[in-house]
């Protein structure tokens, strides 16, 4: 049995809690696994033509709209956050907003274009959006944060005037939905995938597996 380099692609949501602990985690599998792996990120948008709420704190949408009472939004919130915490992330999910995602991800897609860390880049627009809870519909923050990974700053404020990258997210959202991904993060490699909140253990398996050669 020989590993062999191997490609993997991921598909997430910058809103996405579990997300970013499955980027943590994918991470350490990678390391453990012993393989050589790319990873190849993909956009999803957990609502894809924006929040009915726009901007508003998540604690409020789930107890206003999402049809949680207190108490069970309590639950929610603290296993999101608890969880996070063996991952080594202070997650702020009452305070995070509501946003439409889409600017965060065409400024992902531009860090690709210009061959920029997008591993890095994935976990600032984390770290942004999920624990500083600052507002990713505000190109302003986009662009402070995309200077800060590599970027122009006028480069990034320019996406805000344009459609640039909109058809390359639009066009990894409808391949989710076509291959039947409805939760993230989804790790996929040809027809397999794993989806959900995976441990390290399961992903480093799944790494394994992709990138196992049998002679």
């Amino acid at each position: 049995m020989t590993l062999t380099e191997t490609t993997l692609q991921v598909w997430a949501d910058v809103r996405c809690p579990w997300c970013w602990m499955g980027h943590r985690r994918l991470a350490r599998a990678i390391a453990q696994s012993g393989a050589s792996v790319q990873v190849q990120h993909r956009s999803f948008l957990l609502e894809p033509q924006g929040p009915t709420s726009e901007r508003r704190l998540v604690g409020d949408v789930a107890i206003a709209e999402w049809g949680l009472t207190e108490a069970e939004w309590a639950i929610r919130r603290d296993r999101i956050e608890r969880s996070g915490q063996v991952d080594g992330l202070r997650i702020r999910i009452d305070t995070a907003r509501t946003i439409d995602s889409r600017g965060a991800h065409r400024v992902l897609k531009l860090v690709e274009a210009r061959g920029l860390d997008v591993d890095a880049a994935w976990e600032a627009m984390f770290a942004v959006h999920l624990e500083r809870n600052l507002d990713l519909e505000d190109w302003d923050q986009l662009a402070d944060l995309g200077a800060g990974l590599g970027l122009d700053h006028q480069e990034v404020l320019g996406l805000a005037n344009s459609e640039d990258y909109a058809a390359e997210v639009l066009t990894d959202h409808r391949e989710a939905q076509s291959r039947g991904f409805h939760s993230v993060p989804t790790v996929a490699h040809g027809e397999r995938h794993l989806s959900g909140a995976r441990n390290t253990t399961e992903l480093t398996a799944f790494v394994r597996s992709a990138a196992t050669v049998v002679e």
